[in-house]
This record gives structure tokens, sequence and C-alpha cells, in this order.
């Protein structure tokens, strides 16, 4: 028989294992700037923008200069949460839509996924959840704009910011959809008085502040630099230019702001913090951001998806460190799964891999092959190489380890890469249920 006392000491033993375990869970802080491009940040050759923050960020973790998002931002979006393909992930179906959103849709078929994911779909949030995360998001959901595709049905515990794609930055009036408020604070719209950058910056304090003794994933969707170019004066006379290179340098601000609450809650050494951005840039016109790479927002060229990804974790990840593997935001579900000590469900396929040897350890990620696709153009990444297809029904093969800028077409010279790499974005489209063109 054994004594109750020994029981009590096994009980006590096993109870402090658990709090140990979770105590040795590392936060995670995923700040994700809205149409950022490449050539953004002064660590990525801005010379006219300032981004104190971040470089110093960068200086004290990984920068990477090969991450790849969705030329889209509610794919990114989509993607980051499902660790998969957007066109693989379920998509709602017009009939689960209220009949506003329904007609809405309709009216613009090439934006359609902008209307919500499916309740069905599995969210990095909700696995993180069940594994004893504090889950919050702040700022920008874009996966639905009706009430049952709320981000609190999807695995979150808090959420402050806007469900549509962007608002005015002072009155959070949305600029799509109902063209109404959309400030939500938890379940229940009301709005604030604030700057959106500003607020968004606080509710991540706050919220850091209120779970810095249990391990938590904060996403931080900002809208900045995305359109209404508006900056802190609501009454500026400010070009649209010099606004959006302000939203820049506040959203710069705002990564500060959350470091040093890490720092003041002592949990920096227990946190991986990631910045990036949702897909390539859509600037005011005249204004220059993609340095070497051609495309922005919406293309499958180098500029629209290839954008700033560092991640730092001081003692984890060695500082000042470069990265040049090939990274895509299909990564971060495996990746934080890892981190969390948890599994990825069983019914899941991420199209992601887990990255956390690359980080921690710098192990190299074999090749892959890697695609992208919107509104009739695609591309497809293997290596070097990377062929593309566009509207206009051409073909261009580029090796962008010697061409990053996708200048020159080597598709006449190496004419079976080419076939080889279209019958692999082929087999691929048939797999995620996309139609293939017509022509070759």
């Amino acid at each position: 028989m054994i004594n109750k006392g020994i029981l009590g000491l096994m009980f006590a033993a096993l109870c402090a294992e658990g709090a140990e375990k979770q105590v040795d869970k590392p936060n995670i802080v995923f700040i994700m700037a809205d149409d950022l491009g490449y050539a953004s940040l002064e660590c990525y050759g801005s010379t006219g923008i300032h981004t104190p923050n971040i470089d110093q960020l960068a200086l004290d973790g990984v920068r990477f200069t090969d991450y790849h998002s969705h030329v889209f931002c509610t794919p990114t979006r989509a993607s980051l949460m499902t660790g998969r393909y957007p066109e693989r992930a379920r998509w709602v179906d017009d009939a689960e839509l209220s009949p506003v959103f329904r007609e809405q849709r309709k009216a613009n078929v090439k934006q359609r996924w902008a209307w919500g994911i499916s309740l069905e779909e599995v969210t990095i949030a909700s696995v993180l959840q069940q594994s004893g995360y504090k889950t919050g998001l702040m700022g920008k959901w874009h996966l639905g704009y009706d009430f049952k595709f709320h981000p609190m049905n999807f695995g979150f515990d808090e959420f402050r910011g806007y469900l549509g794609g962007n608002v005015d930055y002072h009155t959070h009036n949305a600029l799509f959809g109902l063209k109404g408020l959309d400030w939500w604070n938890g379940k229940t719209i009301k709005n604030e008085d604030g700057y959106t950058t500003d607020l968004i910056s606080d509710y991540s304090v706050e919220f850091i502040t209120k779970h810095k003794n249990e391990p938590f994933f904060l996403y931080v969707a900002q809208e900045a630099p995305h359109e209404p170019w508006q900056g802190r004066n609501a009454n500026s006379e400010k070009s649209p230019s010099d606004c959006y290179k302000e939203q820049i340098e506040i959203l710069d601000e705002s990564v500060g702001k959350i470091r040093k609450a890490l720092q003041d809650n002592h949990l920096e050494k227990k946190t991986l913090i990631i910045f990036c951005s949702d897909n390539g840039p859509a600037p005011p016109r005249g204004y220059a951001e993609w340095g070497s790479l051609q495309g922005g927002k919406g293309s499958v060229r180098e500029g629209g998806h290839r954008v700033p990804f560092i991640a730092c974790f001081p003692e984890k990840i060695p500082a000042g460190t470069i990265c040049n593997e090939t990274v895509v935001v299909m990564d971060m579900f495996p990746t934080f799964t890892a981190l969390a000590g948890t599994k990825i469900p069983k019914s899941l396929k991420p199209d992601g891999e887990d990255i956390s040897d690359l980080l921690f350890k710098q192990n190299k990620i074999g090749q892959r092959t890697l695609h992208w696709e919107m509104d009739g153009s695609w591309a497809v990444r293997k290596g070097d190489w990377k062929l593309i297809g566009t509207r206009e029904k051409e073909i261009k093969l580029f090796n962008l380890k010697e061409d990053i800028g996708e200048k020159k077409d080597l598709k006449a010279v190496y004419p079976s890469l080419a076939d080889s790499l279209t019958q692999m974005h082929y087999s691929w489209m048939e797999d995620v249920n996309v139609s293939i063109p017509t022509y070759k």
C-alpha cells in the first residue's frame, strides 16, 4: 500500500513538471505589415525611409533575403492560419454568406476568397490555444466579413481591430464591404479615438503585459502602409508619398513599443518575435519602392511576393545573421507547432515546413518546388529557377541567382527545363483544384 504522503509528493512533482513544461513554451509574436515592399526598410536598402527599430531587430536576430508571401493579402493570411496554399484551403461557399456579402462577392470574383475561410478550417491559433497558449489578434483579420467568421471563432481568445481589408486610420470606417464602422473589441463593435497603428500597438502592449505569466501567441496585423495614405494628423496637407513614408516610420515605432513591452516584462529571452509583410508594395503613384525587383502587390514577379522577414530570439538565434534560404509564409504553422511542443493534427497536411532548425541551428532546408497563382498569372520556383506564365499567355524562365530582377528570359536557352517546370505547375494545379490554362 502506497503511503498518502508519498502520493502527495508524487502529485506535487508531476504538477511541478507540468508547470516547468508550461514555462518552457516560448512566446510567439508575429508582426505582419500590410503592403510593405522588399526595399521599404533601411536594412533592406531603403534610403528615404528611416526604420531604426526594425533595423535593430535585424541586427539582434536574422534577416532573410529570400522569404515569400502570396501576392495578395487575404491568401497570405489564409496560408499563415492554415499552413497550406490558399488554393487548398476551404473557402466559404456563397450559400453561407449573408445576402449583402454574397452579392458583393459576385461582383468581385477576383477577390472571392476575401469573404472568408470555412469554419471547418483548423488554424494555427486554435492549435496553439489547445496547447495552452493565450492567443490574440490585434489588427486586421480579412478572412471573413460576416460575423460567423469572426477570428474568435478560429482560435483567438482576444481580438482588437477590424474584420475587413482596411479602414480609415482615424474614423475606423471600412473602405470596402459595408463601409461602416469596422472596429472591434472582442465580438463587439466599439469605436475609439486614435490612429490605427498606435491603437494596435497599444493593444499589443496590453496583451503582453496581461499574459506575461503564461505562454502566448500574439498576431499583430498592422494596417500600415496600406492605403488610405494618412499620417497621424487627420488634417495634414502632406502629399500621399509623404504620408506613406510617415506610415512606415510609425509602423517602425510600433515594433519598438512591442519590443520594449517584452523587455519591461522580462520576456525578451522567452519570445520569438517575427516581422514580415503580407505581399509586395502598393505605394502612391510615383513612389519607387521596388528596389531591384520587378512587380508589386498582385504580381507573380518577385516584387509581388518576395518581402522582408526578420526573426529575433535572443540567445537562440545568433545576432546579425543573414539567411539566404528560401522560406514561405506556410512554414509558420509547422514551425510554431514545433516550438509549442505540440503536434499538427493528423487530418492536416501542411504545405509548409518546420524551419526551427534553420532559425536556431542554421541548418539548410532541402530544395523544394513552390507555386503562386493569381488572376490568370502563375509562377513556379525550384531552386534558383523560376518560370512565370502571364495573362498575355507568355511563359518566361529566369535564373534568380543571376537575375533577381527577372530581366533576362532564358526559356529559349533551356526549353526542356521550362517544359519540366510547366508540367510541375500543372500537376500542382490539378492537386489544388485550380483550372489549368489552355495554352503552353
